[in-house]
């Protein structure tokens, strides 16, 4: 079985299943971008009270279709009820009440079962996304602070730890870029490389990936900290963020006094 053959059975297995007021594909199959990784998102509006028993039936609908080896629920706004079967085939059901069918368009979904007409009130795109500032606010600041909780690791011999944070500040610079990403449904992280530039995406690639050693893991971060404060400091400006000046001196100051001179001077 494969994807398109799964999505066939369930719409065959829900259509006569009336606590389902509507079921739809998202995700990249919901906006005609699948591929051969894809995994199956789906949509299912039901009101509140018919939420557990339509998560039930659908478990055992499931597992009809494919064996189901691993189930997970979670409350999401409604119930988010990830699936893989034993050939690895990926399946999310988020369950929702029909008036909180989120931030969806007609190029973002397929209707697979819409008793009332839900699909045809929907915009036919979204808006562009735009730069969230708090979130941007929250990357300056925190990228900041675990700078200055390097002579912390290196003081305890923590390198091992430091490696993680590494990744973290990875992370942070990753998060920076994709706030310019356009696109109001990006998908999941996996399709990254879709949706940076090539060029962002060379630069992450050109990051090191430091051995738990003390000089390779402060050299790591001065590495990721010059390219992610100019490009912060821009889209500050960009977004009339006031920028942490005293904070970042003081994060200056606390490297140079622990690390040395040079630290102080790392971005």
């Amino acid at each position: 079985m494969d994807q398109h053959e799964l999505i066939a059975a369930v719409k065959q297995a829900m259509t006569g299943k009336e606590a389902i007021r509507g079921l739809f594909l998202a995700g990249s199959y919901g906006r005609g971008t699948a591929d051969a990784w894809s995994d199956v998102d789906l949509v299912a509006l039901v009101e509140p009270e018919h939420h557990a028993a339509v998560a039930a039936d659908w478990r055992q609908t499931l597992d009809a279709i494919t064996p189901i080896v691993f189930w997970q629920e979670l409350p999401r706004g409604g119930l988010l009820l990830n699936a893989v079967s034993e050939e690895w085939l990926r399946c999310d059901l988020s369950i929702v009440a029909p008036d909180n069918f989120g931030r969806r368009a007609k190029n973002t979904v397929k209707p697979l079962v819409d008793r009332d007409g839900r699909y045809d009130d929907l915009p036919d795109t979204l808006p562009l996304k735009q730069p969230d500032k708090g979130t941007v606010s929250y990357l300056i600041h925190e990228f900041i602070r675990m700078l200055g909780l390097m002579p912390v690791g290196a003081g305890r011999g923590e390198y091992v730890t430091m490696v993680l944070g590494v990744g973290m500040m990875r992370d942070h610079l990753t998060a920076l870029l994709m706030q310019d990403v356009t696109n109001p449904d990006p998908g999941g992280i996996l399709h990254q490389s879709t949706l940076l530039s090539a060029e962002d995406m060379a630069l992450l690639k050109s990051l090191p990936y430091p051995k738990p050693e003390r000089d390779a893991v402060i050299a790591a971060n001065f590495a990721i900290a010059r390219e992610f404060m100019p490009r912060a400091r821009a889209m500050a400006k960009r977004l009339d963020i006031v920028w942490p000046e005293a904070f970042e001196a003081a994060t200056r100051k606390r490297l140079a006094a622990t690390l040395g001179d040079g630290a102080g001077r790392g971005w």
